[in-house]
């Protein structure tokens, strides 16, 4: 639908009827649901998106096994964190986790390749730019800070480009 049939189509409706919609649209998706409810000022706490990460965590280390390592499922779980999370701090959280994650196969297997580096300097690139954007480098200077000082020995430039991106979005905070 585009946003001007949605906009005329709602100028028609009553209160009730908004109201009735948006109470069917909470009850129905959990991600309106906390959006409705940031809007009204119901505080929530903070989730940490513990199921995501498990999955995540899965994906790469599953218990007993060899993980398959494959970055596209933490950008599904990062893309469902962006849609619920209600702080940008959950958001880059669970990024950071995800990359940490990415790095900690990285030296339980071995060296992979470079898709996999450039999948996962992509989500630390995308974290970075949250951090700067609302300027939370103090924050999240130790966490970035370590991440790239865990990759020294990695291989296909995965260190060189997390030194980078980190001088780029954490250069006032050196």
């Amino acid at each position: 639908m585009k946003t001007r049939t949605i906009q005329k189509y709602l100028r028609n409706c009553s209160k009730d009827e908004l109201i009735g919609m948006f109470i069917e649209l909470a009850k129905d998706n959990a991600a309106a649901e906390r959006f409705l409810n940031s809007k009204v000022g119901i505080t929530t706490s903070d989730r940490d998106f513990d199921d995501y990460k498990a999955y995540v965590r899965s994906e790469f280390f599953p218990v007993g096994d060899h993980g398959d390592g494959n970055p596209s499922i933490a950008y599904q779980m990062v893309q469902k964190v962006e849609a619920e999370a209600t702080s940008t701090d959950q958001v880059i959280n669970f990024i950071y986790f995800c990359v940490e994650t990415g790095v900690e196969f990285t030296l339980a297997y071995g060296d992979i390749d470079e898709k996999f580096y450039m999948a996962f300097e992509d989500l630390f690139e995308r974290a970075a730019k949250l951090v700067s954007k609302n300027r939370l480098q103090d924050n999240y200077l130790a966490q970035a800070k370590s991440i790239v000082q865990s990759t020294s020995e990695m291989g296909w430039g995965f260190h060189d480009e997390l030194s980078r991106i980190f001088k780029k979005y954490f250069k006032s905070t050196k």
